[in-house]
């Protein structure tokens, strides 16, 4: 069976994306899923294709406890490969309309992907939160506190996603 393939989507796919992508490698790993659950990032924008994760983004990941090398190149998502993932997970309002937008491009019977935003998979947040308000924080602009801010909030939402991906393969 094709593992179950899990996207995350930021701006240029050098900072938020690619730290969720590692925080969830870890826990599938964890879990003693990694035959069945695939990882992978992107970005909505072509600006830093090719660029490695953000420094700022790797010290963030670091002083989380997360261990060096992390390996990544940034990517922009296209249509093609939007269908070939099954739970795409966006950053920001911005990412989740700009995927929806991409998945309504589909070709009649293509396979779209469930499309949820990162922060719907945190406890405590509430199923009728605007997109706005879920959003998770872009540190680009910011110092490197606000990195390490943005990679402790995205984490709370590492434990729901893994579960979500646990009930999408049940349902295979």
């Amino acid at each position: 069976m094709e593992p179950l393939r899990l996207l995350t989507v930021c701006t240029g796919n050098v900072c938020r994306s690619p730290a969720a992508a590692v925080m969830l490698r870890v826990a599938v790993e964890e879990a003693g899923l990694t035959e069945s659950i695939e990882v992978g990032s992107a970005g909505t924008s072509w600006e830093a294709e090719g660029m490695p994760m953000d420094d700022r983004t790797e010290l963030a990941l670091e002083h989380a406890g997360y261990a060096r090398p992390f390996e990544h190149v940034a990517r922009t998502i296209h249509l093609t490969e939007l269908l070939a993932w099954d739970l795409v997970l966006p950053m920001s309002a911005d990412h989740a309309q700009r995927m929806r937008r991409t998945a309504e491009q589909a070709p009649p019977g293509a396979s779209v992907p469930e499309i949820r935003m990162w922060r719907r998979f945190e406890p405590g947040i509430p199923p009728e939160a605007l997109p706005t308000e879920i959003s998770v924080e872009d540190p680009w602009y910011e110092g490197q506190g606000a990195f390490d801010r943005t990679i402790l909030q995205m984490r709370l939402s590492v434990p729901g996603i893994i579960a979500r991906a646990q009930e999408m393969l049940a349902e295979r």
